[in-house]
């Protein structure tokens, strides 16, 4: 048995531009990665019409629990034993190549053999030939995530970032060229091309030499199975609301399937901008995981809890201000940037606003679980989400009316899982790793979300520019309450400064 040589404590300056530097590099990433995803969901909404984006959406996000489950059940497991030990980090990758190989044909063949199973469910038949041609994604995404692992492991966080940034302009391009082009069958087409153009770049960039001793798959595979069951559930409750929503939708008397597919793409119109919040604290679980991981493996309690303890206060403070700017006056927002047929969901967005920034910490929590090795309590914290919601879409939504009530019920019923989720999840880091945003920050913030949503009302009227000057006032109010308080004083922006110093 190797024993675990215990690692050096890095220095706080150090340790505080390691985390800095990684999510200012993440940090662009994601925020080019949601950007240009937004870019694409407007300008397909600009494209085809809800009925044929609720088709999109409903392949896409079925697409989405694979592709994400692999990508983020992947990166950790191949991460971990890399950033324990960076003399290994070419076997692990190796043995992350095969397993990520197999993996990635099963569940390929699996979409393409289930394509007219989905086609079935929501009774339209061309949803088996758009099922079919995304099968191939998560073939690509299971390689590809494998080489973003290694360079996590090994705290590239500027390499990690270029492939996040190269991969979503080749997929901007391409599914939206494909799409004006062919439809929807092209939008998928292009994604596909994207994804395979990205795995050859990464294999040659990030390729590393074989060194050290052999790291066997099934030792990878016992670690990433509670990790890719985890991830499974946490992107269901991300990805699935909107499908349960269609097919409990579709139980009502009197919803046709075409009505049922736009009330999914409506659905879809609020999923892009409530999902924001959640995958801007994405960022902050790839920088956080390997830095967790390594001062765990060197039973650093001290480090473990001071990274924990600002990971989660940092993420409150964003998960905030993202979700405030969001909800303040959902109604300016619609009209800023969706097509009037698309604003019917507007009274949901601050109720699925809320929840996704709850599943957005909750994500943070059980990935500071997952990388001090203790997978299977975000299992079970995520299986207890998962169950909430599913329940709740099939109790609230057939009994809420018909058009926006049931965009509200579907709402609801995310909120309510994500809410308890959270507070699960935060218990049991306390108890385990002892680190929690302090008391005093929760106030804080809790003041500053009410300043700015009483801010959010003063300007009157609607259109885009107000729609505009909303979302800044809102933002402004928020970060001025938390300045002003002290919330965010002079060492915090000394730590910014670090990040930025060369």
């Amino acid at each position: 048995m190797t024993t675990a040589v215990e690692a050096p404590k890095p220095p706080a300056e150090s340790a505080a531009k390691t985390v800095g530097r990684g999510v200012m590099f993440i940090g662009f990433a994601k925020v080019y990665f949601m950007l240009t995803g937004t870019v694409q969901r407007l300008a397909l909404m600009h494209l085809i019409s809800p009925a044929d984006m609720g088709d999109f959406s409903a392949v896409n996000n079925l697409l989405n629990v694979p592709n994400n489950t692999i990508v983020q059940g992947t990166i950790q497991a191949v991460s971990k034993p890399t950033s324990e030990d960076d003399t290994r980090a070419g076997a692990v990758q190796r043995a992350g190549v095969r397993l990520g190989a197999v993996l990635g044909l099963l569940i390929a063949l699996g979409l393409f053999a289930a394509a007219p199973i989905v086609a079935g469910v929501y009774r339209t038949p061309r949803l088996t030939t758009f099922t079919r041609i995304a099968a191939l994604i998560p073939f690509c995404y299971a390689i590809y995530s494998v080489f973003i692992g290694s360079a996590n492991g090994l705290r590239r966080f500027r390499t990690q970032a270029s492939f996040d940034v190269g991969f979503s302009t080749m997929k901007t391009v391409l599914l939206l060229g494909l799409a004006f082009a062919f439809g929807v069958g092209g939008a998928f087409a292009g994604f596909v091309a994207a994804a395979a153009a990205i795995v050859v770049i990464a294999s040659r960039v990030m390729r590393l030499p074989a060194t050290g001793e052999r790291f066997s798959v099934r030792q990878l595979a016992g670690f990433m199975g509670a990790i890719v069951a985890y991830t499974a559930l946490l992107n269901c409750t991300l990805n699935f609301d909107g499908h349960l929503l269609r097919f409990f939708a579709l139980q009502v008397p009197g919803i046709d399937p075409v009505t049922a597919a736009a009330l999914a793409g409506n659905y879809e119109a609020l999923r892009t901008v409530a999902l924001l919040p959640y995958q801007a604290l994405l960022v902050v679980t790839f920088v956080i995981f390997p830095l967790v991981s390594r001062a765990t493996f060197a039973a650093d309690r001290e480090a473990t809890r001071a990274y924990v303890s600002q990971t989660m206060r940092y993420a409150l403070i964003l998960a905030g201000a993202m979700g405030i700017v969001l909800a303040a006056r959902p109604s300016a927002l619609f009209d800023t940037i969706y097509k009037p047929e698309y604003r019917v969901g507007a009274p949901a967005l601050p109720i699925l606003a809320a929840a996704e920034c709850c599943l957005a910490l909750l994500s943070v929590s059980c990935s500071i679980l997952n990388a001090s090795g203790r997978a299977k309590a975000s299992l079970a914290i995520m299986g207890v989400t998962t169950a909430l919601m599913t329940a709740g879409i099939a109790v609230l939504v057939p009994r809420a009316g018909t058009g926006a009530p049931m965009l509200v019920a579907a709402a609801t019923a995310t909120a309510v899982a994500a809410g308890t989720g959270l507070v699960a999840a935060l218990v049991v880091l306390r108890a385990r790793l002892g680190g929690l945003p302090p008391v005093a920050t929760v106030a804080r913030v809790a003041l500053a979300l009410a300043v700015a949503l009483l801010a959010a009302r003063v300007v009157p009227g609607h259109g885009k520019i107000v729609g505009f000057a909303v979302m800044a006032l809102t933002g402004i109010a928020y970060v001025a309450v938390l300045v002003v308080t002290r919330e965010f004083g002079a060492e915090d922006r000394a730590k910014f400064a670090k990040v930025f110093k060369r």
